[in-house]
């Protein structure tokens, strides 16, 4: 299950999450980014996502490039050791990006658009 809402900090908005990231919900987290990255870049806390199943991380390259291909961009603010081995491990790293904190995560969006 995955619980999430959408905030606005320092004019970026925010998306929490709690829950897991897996198959069932994946068609649901995609959407809600799509709509959001279609207008605007996006912060995704994860800091109280429990699990990323493949599914889950394929979701993340997925709204990634896809902000990437409207000039926005997704940043992962907060991942544990865990999500960033996997993303080493599947070969997805250089996809996405990664802050530890919301400035660095604001530096990025600005850097990388």
């Amino acid at each position: 299950m995955l619980n999430y809402s959408i905030n606005e900090v320092e004019g970026v908005k925010l998306l929490v999450m709690s829950g897991s990231l897996t198959a069932d919900v994946v068609a649901k987290f995609k959407s809600i980014v799509k709509q959001v990255t279609e207008r605007e870049s996006l912060i995704i806390n994860f800091e109280n996502v429990t699990l990323i199943t493949s599914a889950g991380m394929n979701a993340l390259v997925e709204v990634s490039t896809f902000a990437k291909d409207h000039d926005k961009r997704v940043i992962i603010l907060w991942p544990d050791k865990e999500l960033l081995k996997t993303a080493e491990t599947l070969r997805v790293y250089n996809y996405l990006i990664f802050a530890q904190s919301v400035d660095e995560a604001k530096i990025k969006i600005k850097f990388f658009t």
